[in-house]
């Protein structure tokens, strides 16, 4: 009775709930009321409920209630969403989708539709930069915006990018694009000390009609991010908890010899540099021994020490990340909380960040609004103790022998086979102690007044605090400072930076006879920082366990060096901006700005900085619309005149330095002063006239989209080091002097591929073609920036060529025998670095055949930059499952390999691989290889070590799924999406190194000033892969 009784409840309940739901058919039109085949139409909030329209445009679904709410989609058409009530039967029509046109723009002190840009603006989607498991923004940017070529640091967490837009310009000054975020220029120091979840949207300026309106700071391009505000018009609470964790491990590794191959390779290079030789001119001499092999049996040494796996580890990530917003009809606010611990994958190496954020709005009256933001940064960076390779020779990571096991303390290699005390750099990082700790925190209050329609009047004031702390500290129990009884040394540093700016404008925006449109703005905006630095520098510290915490505790007051400085910059500018459009048709768009800079001589502080552009929507002519096919078709002109003064403060005066060095007078070391700089009363502004022509396209109803700009940039008045004849005590000074120009293409192509039900395919792909020429440099023959270990230019400035240009030696292979070198004692077509040469030793071309092999044999060797450059993706959606495919490119390019001045042929380092097939004058004689020992101490810097720096990188992978949870928790928790994501997956690249992509900070030889090189590899830290599992919960 009772399964009788159950069995009817059932069936009542299953009735019950058969009778509640509805079936509802209808038919799918398109805007001219054709049938549209392939239609979804989707239950709203139910994942994978839903159906196709059938080829005459029908369907038919059956949904849960009256209440159920049904999505209509197609491809290149805006979706509908539509209640069904008490309707059986929905008949819709879909319009094609042009929101894409109606998109906001953040500009220059302003936002503007997409459809009415007249500048050159790059943005990008920010979901792909939230699930990208790149590490910073800059880092997630690279290769989405046509033109901006972002290149990293190195692998090291605790370093960046260095960023060009539109190549670059400057030959002394910066190229490093502006930040403005917010509204605020140089509001961050780095684009790490940003939230990636905090970011609303970025805008990448890049023509002057755009960056025109920053004047002075807007020559080599901006970027300006907006952060999140939180909403009006809702009471409800959003949380948002996201937590990612995960592990990184090296990239790849160099292919270097091994115990067994080092020790052959050494013994033959012991042979070879013996001092008499029975066969002169070939230098192995057998039976003498006075250097007998050092390694009686290297076949039983086998692998031996791998050192870059020692340094390497598998190091942990993990992220957290909360965030609230919300608001009311009259207040909206925002507020996040970040930790992110990221370990390097050399030991000891990372950065840890925590970052707050607070947001808040609130509209007083109709015409008074304020808006208070709080934004806080505390950063720890574990810098890197051990030398990876670069100029380290003796204790470079990639260079030590395999031979030698991983804690040892003595090279037997050194002092030409003597053995010498060396400072392992695994035992380095285990000892010695380097980290730096930021802290800044940035206020801004802004009070935004609209008293009539139109009108808004707005002020923007925000103050910046930044110290950067720096702590090194080298213990005495390292090995060659235990031998030497050297002691400790440490380094403190201390930069505390303060920043205020002021933005104030007024805008009016009026529209007349339904034809005009106008929009006007006009403001004034200061800024002001103040650097105060002091460091101090001390040696032979006596007492290990209080490391930099008493640098008093010297063994000898002479051992410290101590530096500060007071820097103030100031500057005032006054702007304005008009744009006008007719019919929504025809645009134009004028902008001026002045600017006063503290960095320049009394009477040249000022400039002015204009800019036109004009615009022409074709798609709105009617002659256009009648093709029924363009949803967007524009042509764009502009032209303007930007300014660059991103040069040390008070660079255009006279300078002293003061010195303790010197001759011992009573006993003593006199502390003296001297001149150092000259004073350059006429220094002024670095300008940049650029010209840019566009063409915007959409069509197949929005389903492609792509964007093809051409723009010509002339850059004059260059902020130039000239040098000075040494007599007159002075080796430099800055003078406005040379010009440099720009010119190039970039593409971008958005393509919505597929839209299916459960199938969905997106593309977007950028690609961009620079080129850079040093038009003069004045009485200058060359402009050197870096040399190699022999003194030679490695990059430098000359006239008619690339601004990045790499130069050395042209490398002519090695002599092969004796009859060689006598034939090239009459043809003089070689020559050789040493006095004696003999064969397996490198030989370069004597371009003047002169008989010398000096400065005047080098030659342009290749461009640092490549020829294209960009990035692809592909987004798909299967199921419900999210997965995005992203590929970054960089074809052509040449980049030096530092490492190979001495592993090509040295006498104390390891030896790539290749030299395995090094000259013989009997296993290999006609190898173009050096021998064993061939270069003695280092090579020349040739086309030898310049490499092609091409390569396809499979940046990332990100793979997630959402769960819909409003149904299951009763709304009190909204999605789940679970992910999983791999950075920098595969790198195919023809290059030697670790990475082609990387770039060096290295001293400039003519001032001692520090410059970027883009793609140089001097020792950079390796990259990593990361593999990241997230967890996001929204609620």
């Amino acid at each position: 009775m009772k399964k009788l009784l159950l069995s009817i409840l059932v069936f009542c309940a299953a009735a019950i709930a058969a009778s509640a739901q509805i079936s509802v058919s209808g038919v799918v039109l398109d805007e001219n009321q054709a049938p549209m085949p392939g239609a979804a139409v989707l239950l709203d909030g139910a994942t994978g409920h839903g159906v196709v329209t059938d080829e005459n445009g029908k369907f038919k679904i059956v949904v849960p209630s009256s209440e159920s709410i049904l999505r209509f989609e197609f491809m290149g058409y805006s979706s509908v969403k539509m209640k069904v009530g008490n309707k059986s039967v929905l008949n819709i029509t879909l319009t094609p989708d042009v929101s894409f046109l109606e998109e906001v723009v953040v500009i220059g002190f302003g936002e503007a539709k997409k459809s009415d840009l007249t500048g050159s603006v790059g943005t990008v989607q920010m979901k792909d930069i939230i699930q990208s498991p790149s590490l910073s923004v800059d880092q997630a940017l690279q290769g989405r915006i046509a033109g901006a070529d972002i290149v990293s640091m190195s692998g090291d967490p605790t370093e960046g990018t260095t960023i060009n837009i539109r190549g670059s310009r400057s030959i002394n000054a910066s190229n490093e694009p502006l930040i403005i975020v917010d509204g605020v220029m140089n509001a961050v120091t780095s684009l790490s000390d940003i939230n990636t979840n905090d970011i609303e949207s970025i805008s990448v300026l890049k023509d002057a009609s755009s960056t025109a309106i920053y004047g002075a700071q807007g020559a080599n391009g901006v970027i300006i991010i907006t952060t999140k505000t939180g909403e009006n018009s809702t009471t409800k609470v959003n949380v948002n908890l996201s937590i990612k964790a995960g592990f990184s491990q090296l990239l790849r590794t160099l292919d270097l010899m091994n115990a067994e191959e080092f020790a052959r390779y050494n013994n033959e290079r012991q042979h070879y540099n013996k001092t008499t030789s029975p066969t002169p001119g070939v230098g192995y001499a057998p039976t003498y021994t006075k250097y007998p092999n050092k390694y009686l049996d290297p076949s039983a040494l086998g692998e031996g020490s791998d050192w870059i796996d020692a340094m390497t580890y598998l190091s942990p990530y993990q992220q957290y990340n909360l965030s609230v917003n919300g608001g009311t009809k009259t207040t909206n606010y925002y507020a996040s909380l970040n930790y992110t611990d990221n370990m390097g994958i050399i030991h000891d190496t990372g950065s840890k960040n925590v970052t707050a954020k607070v947001t808040v709005g609130h509209q007083f009256t109709k015409w008074l609004k304020l808006v208070y933001a709080h934004n806080t940064v505390y950063r720890k960076l574990l810098n890197n103790k051990a030398n990876i390779g670069g100029k380290s020779l003796w204790n470079g990571v990639i260079y030590l022998s395999p031979a030698l096991d991983i804690d040892a303390t003595i090279n037997d290699l050194y002092d030409y086979g003597n053995g010498q005390v060396f400072n392992n750099p695994y035992i380095t990082v285990q000892q010695s102690k380097k980290y730096t700790e930021v802290l800044s925190s940035f206020d801004m209050l802004i009070a935004r007044f609209t008293p009539v329609k139109g009108l808004t009047i707005e002020s923007k004031n925000a103050l910046s605090l930044n110290q950067n702390h720096q702590f090194t500290f080298n213990p005495g129990t390292l090995p060659a400072k235990a031998a030497s009884n050297a002691g400790g040394d440490a380094f403190r540093s201390e930069l505390d930076t303060r920043q205020f700016t002021s933005d104030n404008t007024i805008t009016y925006k009026t529209s007349f006879d339904k034809k005009h449109n106008l929009d006007v703005m006009g403001g004034a905006s200061i800024y002001y920082n103040n650097k105060n630095y002091m460091s101090v520098n001390a040696k032979g510290l006596l007492v290990d366990a209080l490391s930099w915490n008493d640098l008093s505790g010297v063994s000898d007051k002479d051992n410290y060096t101590i530096k500060s400085y007071n820097t103030k910059v100031k500057r005032m500018s006054f702007l304005a901006r008009a744009n006008y459009n007719f019919k929504n048709r025809y645009y134009f768009t004028f902008t001026g700005r002045v600017d006063g800079s503290s960095n320049f001589a009394a009477n040249k502080k000022w400039g002015f900085f204009p800019s036109g552009a004009f615009k022409w929507n074709l798609s709105k002519e009617q002659w256009v619309r009648k093709l029924n096919f363009f949803q967007d078709l524009s042509l764009r002109l502009s032209a303007g005149r930007t300014g660059n003064d991103a040069i040390a403060a008070y660079t255009s005066l006279y300078s002293i330095a003061s010195s303790t060095g010197g001759y011992l007078l009573g006993g003593s070391q006199a502390t003296y002063h001297y001149p150092n700089r000259l004073a350059s009363p006429n220094l002024t502004w670095e300008t940049t006239d650029m010209f840019n022509a566009a063409i915007d396209m959409a069509m197949f109803r929005g389903r492609l989209k792509f964007t093809l700009e051409g723009y010509y940039a002339l850059t004059k008045d260059l902020l130039l080091n000239v040098q000075k004849a040494q007599h007159t005590g002075y080796d430099s000074y800055r003078e406005n002097l040379g010009r440099t120009s720009n010119k190039g293409v970039e593409l971008s192509i958005e393509s919505r591929n597929i839209l299916k039900k459960n199938f969905s395919w997106t593309t977007n792909f950028t690609l961009a073609h620079n080129t850079q020429l040093v038009e003069d440099i004045g009485t200058e023959d060359f402009v050197l920036t870096h040399k190699g270990e022999k003194d030679y230019m490695m990059y430098g400035y000359v006239k008619g060529y690339p601004l990045n240009a790499v130069w050395g030696f042209q490398y002519g292979g090695v002599w092969k025998s004796p009859q060689e070198i006598e034939e090239n004692k009459i043809t003089k077509q070689y020559g050789d670095y040493y006095s004696e040469t003999k064969a397996g030793r490198p030989r370069y071309v004597d371009q003047n055949h002169d008989g010398v092999i000096n400065s005047d044999d080098l030659v342009f060797l290749g461009d640092a930059d490549p020829i294209l450059y960009g990035g692809l993706q592909n987004s798909f959606n299967i199921y419900g499952v999210n997965v995005n495919l992203y590929f970054t490119y960089s074809l052509g390019g040449k980049i030096y390999n530092y490492s190979e001045f001495f592993m090509t042929g040295s006498y104390c380092t390891n030896q790539y691989r290749y030299m395995e097939d090094r000259w013989h004058p009997l296993r290999n004689p006609n190898s173009d290889i050096p021998a064993a020992g061939g270069t003695g101490y280092s090579m020349l810097p040739s086309s030898f070590m310049v490499h092609d720096s091409s390569y396809l990188r499979f940046k990332n992978i990100n793979v997630s799924y959402d769960f819909d949870l409003r149904k299951v928790t009763k709304k009190h928790l909204k999605t789940l999406t679970l992910g999983f994501s791999v950075d920098n997956v595969y790198l195919w690249t023809k290059y030697n190194g670790f990475d082609p992509d990387v770039a060096s900070i290295v001293t400039n030889d003519t001032d001692e000033t520090t410059r970027t090189l883009r793609r140089a590899d001097v020792g950079a830290y390796p990259q990593s892969r990361k593999y990241i599992f997230s967890v996001n919960l929204k609620f």
